[in-house]
């Protein structure tokens, strides 16, 4: 099977590395869409061709700002194709200007037009595309079907243009590779899934969905929303559209709804800044949202004009202005931020103080809506595709899970630990059928990945709310394999927690053995569970232990991940500059019997009432970022990466959260230091395999 390209829209002419230069031709429109950015249109402005030609002729000289390897000549309105003649007019200079200067973008440029379609099939606008057919894109502007349509794009008289538009789109789709901008508000989410469909049905393939950026949203429209995009995604996969050719719509993009890379932090999140727009005046704007007939509280904000060029000093906000730098960190931290859409020129113009960096936020809920569907989409393709990888699989695994949230939900608090902590009797052990609905519906909701713990007797609970594998079976899939103090389980775990103690530590090398030869483990997680109570040759001893485990994974051909010696770090040298630890409090949290949520189990059983919220209420924690380890004031500038942190042992011990007793880290150092030899000796190897191969 090809690879899955729905939810992806084809690229951008030049690959994303093309100036931008945007025409305002006319603020005149025949039409009077509801939602409409462009809020002050008037039938005076217009742009005159002497005005068109300085801005041109600044614009191919000034090459130390527009040297991008090719060109996107953008013409807008209002209505781009009521100044048809001007328009024909200005992409003629520019083509003569290109030729005789030899510019670079000779032969590298397109036309680039969005328009209403009204006057598509007029002689005039026929001629244009005959004339530059090879270098033209044009795109119709279709929202649906004839209801949705109708009742936002509109004529000033209030008439629907849905019939007048639609008689056009077979000569649109005979001439073009068919994408419409379909554009959602308030009024008409009901009619998203017929819309889409719609859309699909006339021809229009490829289909740039979004919702508006304006405060227009009411509490329960994320719901609706949302249930519009799954019974959109039941109707996708039942007619197999993601498999076929050319389909797509944005909203199942499979990039969006992750935790941003420090990379991504640090970048911008639309092109404000790199591209200009010129208005009819002949001023400079750093996109059109800019223009001050787009505009309803600050003034337009201009970056120069066609006699003084570009002000440098106007531009320099939009160089740092990136995700990190906002005002607020709400969109740094959101767990789901990759995707979402934002308009710096709105949210310029919605601050109170005309600053660009406070974004606005009016669609959050509605973002992560659209992720909830998003998943629900790509899980029901995962099933179709029996095993096979889907794109949002391969960016998760690309992302290896940095920053996923986990939500530990303990069936049976009477379990096997599976960490540091040590339990006790409660009353409440058995978590009922109704919070574990509660705590799914939770995870569901916050983007939390559930873990379940439990024994045998807890699978009942869980099975009619999620697919699980009984931990006591023979194919244990993903489930987790709990050894506790021997490893004579006669199953085959392919994750394995292997719990070790002071008592039991000489034999830790063969545990790890046996599980990788016998038991066929692929991923070991070895926990010392009472090193309060180590002493200096339980060190000595652990240290020996390790060194044979070390030895016996460079031996082994096969991929064996021991969380002590992780080859998938080593062998990619991704050593981390800052650990989070086992990450408790900060991206995993626990759920227990009792329904309450805990920085993790251990502080559950340490003292039921230091629990961090409920089911209902949510978490009520705000010392996440304290727990960071660069926060700590021990740990802030260790060099023991691999050191694991415990939040729950620095509290019982220090009384802090991250403040760790001496002896974690005298184990840290001890694992650092054979951690580092195991990464040489990997490389070593890895030098010999390549040098051996190439002789052959």
């Amino acid at each position: 099977m090809r690879e899955i390209k729905f939810g992806k829209l084809t690229e951008e002419f030049g690959n994303g590395n093309a100036n931008n230069i945007t025409f305002c031709v006319t603020e005149e429109c025949n039409l009077r869409c509801k939602y409409c950015y462009l809020v002050h249109k008037n039938a005076t402005q217009k742009m005159p061709f002497e005005v068109a030609k300085k801005a041109v002729d600044y614009v191919l000289s000034a090459h130390d700002i527009y040297n991008k390897p090719s060109v996107i000549w953008d013409f807008i309105g209002g209505e781009p194709f009521l100044e048809i003649d001007l328009v024909d007019k200005i992409s003629d200079y520019i083509k003569d200007q290109m030729y005789i200067q030899r510019h670079p973008w000779f032969n590298n440029y397109i036309f680039s037009f969005t328009t209403n379609g009204l006057l598509y099939n007029t002689e005039k606008v026929q001629k244009y595309i005959k004339k530059n057919a090879k270098h033209l894109s044009i795109s119709i502007s279709v929202d649906g079907n004839k209801i949705k349509h109708d009742m936002q794009r509109v004529y000033p008289d209030g008439r629907g243009s849905y019939n007048d538009v639609v008689k056009n789109v077979p000569l649109w789709l005979s001439q073009f590779n068919p994408s419409t901008k379909a554009t959602f508000s308030h009024a008409d989410l009901p009619y998203l899934k017929d819309s889409i469909i719609h859309l699909w049905n006339l021809g229009i393939k490829e289909i740039a969905a979004n919702v508006v950026f304006e405060n227009v949203w009411d509490e329960k429209d994320p719901e609706i929303f949302e249930n519009q995009l799954k019974d959109l995604a039941d109707y996708i996969i039942e007619k197999e559209i993601y498999k076929k050719e050319g389909y797509s719509v944005r909203f199942f993009d499979p990039l969006i709804g992750f935790p941003l890379s420090t990379e991504e932090k640090g970048k911008n999140w639309c092109g404000a800044g790199t591209m200009l727009a010129v208005d009819c005046a002949g001023n400079f704007f750093p996109c059109i949202r800019f223009v001050g007939f787009s505009l309803n509280k600050n003034k337009a904000f201009k970056i120069g004009d066609i006699n003084m060029g570009i002000i440098k000093d106007r531009l320099k906000p939009f160089k740092y202005l990136t995700i990190n730098k906002l005002n607020n960190k709400l969109c740094e931290n959101c767990k789901v931020a990759s995707g979402c859409m934002a308009c710096t020129g709105f949210s310029y113009d919605n601050s109170k103080s005309g600053t660009l960096y406070e974004r606005s936020t009016y669609n959050c809920d509605m973002h992560k809506a659209n992720v909830r569907a998003c998943d629900y989409f790509w899980e029901k393709v995962s099933k179709q595709l029996k095993g096979m990888s889907t794109p949002r699989d391969i960016e998760r695994t690309k992302r290896k899970g940095n920053m996923s949230k986990y939500l530990v939900i303990c069936l049976d608090g009477s379990m096997t630990p599976y960490c540091n902590y040590k339990k006790t009797v409660k009353p409440t052990q058995i978590m009922s059928p109704l919070v574990v609905k509660q705590a799914i519906e939770f995870a569901k909701n916050n983007y939390f990945i559930p873990v379940f713990l439990g024994n045998d007797l807890d699978i009942k609970n869980v099975k009619d709310y999620i697919q699980i594998v009984d931990s006591s079976s023979k194919q244990t899939g993903n489930a987790w394999v709990i050894f506790d103090n021997n490893v004579n389980k006669n199953i085959n775990a392919n994750i394995a927690i292997l719990l070790i103690n002071k008592f039991n530590i000489e034999n830790l090398f063969y545990f790890v053995e046996k599980l990788v030869k016998i038991n066929g483990a692929k991923k070991i997680n070895i926990v010392l569970q009472d090193i309060m109570n180590f002493e200096d040759k339980n060190l000595e001893t652990y240290k020996e232990q390790l060194m044979q485990i070390l030895e016996f994974l460079l031996e082994c051909d096969d991929e064996v991940d021991v969380n002590v010696f992780s080859k998938k770090i080593a062998m990619t040298e991704e050593i981390q500059t800052d650990i989070l630890g086992c990450e408790a409090g900060i991206n995993n949290f626990a759920v227990m019997p009792n329904g309450k949520i805990y920085i993790c189990p251990g502080f559950y059983f340490l003292d039921e009432n230091i629990n961090i919220g409920d089911l209902e209420q949510g978490i009520n924690f705000d010392y996440a970022n304290e727990l960071m380890s660069y926060s700590s004031a021990e740990c802030g500038h260790c060099k023991n990466y691999n050191c694991r942190r415990c939040v729950y042992l620095n509290k019982i011990s220090t009384n802090e959260y991250t403040i760790p007793p001496d002896i974690q880290c005298k184990i840290s150092r001890i694992e650092n230091d054979l951690f580092l030899d195991f990464v040489e000796k990997l490389k070593m190897k890895k030098r010999k395999e390549w040098s051996e191969t190439w002789k052959l």
